[in-house]
């Protein structure tokens, strides 16, 4: 399971868009930020488009930094999990600075003998929502 959340950063950093999408099997659930969504596969494709877009305009090479991780077991061949990233990213003068903070929580499953993803839900915490109005 270490390996399923640890795979999550490493394919992206790689830019392995359609090892990414297998990570979701068939018709596992990634739930990102902003309200988007997709399956199996489509979560791949959904990230090359994030990646090759560079709304943010991050610099390269960046790359993605794991804590707080929990597992939490519900069944022989399923589980919960809970973790945290920062994404990092180049400053002006090449410095590595935490771009992005992210909350995670994950339904896990075994299916043919590997975890994957049957839900991966993605919360954004920095940067932080804007506060609502008063």
């Amino acid at each position: 399971m270490h390996a399923l959340l640890v795979a999550y950063g490493t394919t992206l950093d790689a830019r392995d868009f359609d090892s990414f999408g297998r990570l979701f099997g068939t018709d596992g659930i990634y739930a990102a930020g902003g309200g988007m969504e997709a399956r199996g596969a489509e979560a791949g494709t959904m990230m090359r488009r994030i990646f090759s877009e560079n709304a943010l305009g991050f610099r390269e090479p960046n790359y993605h930094l794991f804590f707080n991780e929990v597992v939490t077991f519900a069944g022989p061949d399923r589980a919960r999990a809970t973790s945290m990233s920062l994404y990092m990213v180049p400053d002006d003068a090449g410095r590595p600075t935490a771009a992005l903070m992210a909350r995670y929580a994950d339904d896990l499953t075994r299916v043919d003998g590997r975890w994957i993803f049957a839900r991966r839900t993605v919360q954004s915490l920095m940067p932080a929502p804007a506060k609502p109005a008063r």
